[in-house]
């Protein structure tokens, strides 16, 4: 029967109306800016500096790396543990967007030391679920260990890679939060992952393993933001690489700033 699905049970056969959906017919408008960008680089090349240039760019400070710049910055609480930051993180997104987006820019500053707390937060909800219930348990495999014991255990530890997961889902549950809380452009700061520190500050676009984020996250967050740039000091001067390749960190989706690799001016980055 055409334009009909059949829908057969125990007692009849029913026609049903075939779904209806709406075909494009004019070609879409693009986005000419980033909404999401992934910027990294060596320790103190400039990145917080550069983001404190943009103008209504709240800055969200996990590592009290603003105190020698004048910003708009939210410190992460620094009386609370690995759990509680991340919730107050979730908290803070949902505030900023109840808030109607009262910022342009948001800068996570850096995501780095988030994906860092999600170990630990990932390690707390591994604990209370159904297959981590003897997890970091005292010899009664009852009593949960504290942390500041010489056995408590990361979940990474967990056999075959699976603890991963735990930490991953905590990690992309902020940064998906995160990409909804600007108007403009949000931006996740990281660092080069430690044995790449010796590494000269140059225009080298480093390589997706360098990024300092666990495991599958190297590969995932890259592919979820318009624009990765690499922040290095060239001389005394800020500049950003957003070029890449496929085996390479960098790149943009937005036509202006195909192969930028220069001063870093926000006029020119945002246009």
């Amino acid at each position: 029967m055409a334009g009909k699905q059949i829908v057969q049970t125990a007692a009849t056969t029913v026609a049903e109306p075939t779904p209806a959906f709406d075909l494009p017919t004019e070609l879409t408008k693009p986005v000419v800016n980033m909404e999401s960008c992934i910027l990294f680089g060596l320790p103190k090349c400039g990145k917080t500096t550069l983001l404190s240039k943009l103008p209504n760019c709240l800055i969200i400070d996990t590592e009290n790396g603003t105190n020698k710049i004048s910003a708009l910055v939210k410190k992460i609480p620094d009386d609370k543990g690995p759990v509680g930051r991340m919730k107050w993180l979730e908290d803070f997104a949902d505030f900023l967007i109840a808030k109607g987006k009262p910022y342009d820019y948001v800068a996570l500053d850096t995501f780095t030391e988030i994906n860092d707390m999600a170990e630990w937060s990932g390690t707390y909800r591994y604990m209370h679920s159904t297959q981590g219930k003897k997890f970091n348990r005292a010899d009664d495999e009852v009593t949960l260990l504290k942390p500041d014991s010489s056995d408590y255990q990361s979940v990474h530890t967990v056999g075959q890679g699976f603890g991963y997961r735990w930490s991953r889902e905590d990690t992309l549950r902020v940064f998906d939060k995160y990409m909804k809380v600007a108007k403009k452009c949000v931006f996740f700061v990281c660092h080069v992952e430690d044995k790449f520190l010796a590494m000269k500050e140059n225009t080298e676009v480093v390589a997706p393993k360098q990024l300092a984020l666990t495991g599958k996250l190297r590969d995932i967050l890259p592919r979820k933001v318009d624009g990765i740039g690499y922040v290095y000091n060239d001389e005394g001067v800020i500049k950003i690489n957003f070029t890449g390749n496929e085996d390479r960190v960098g790149g943009n989706r937005c036509s202006h700033l195909q192969g930028y690799n220069d001063v870093a001016d926000w006029s020119k980055i945002f246009i």
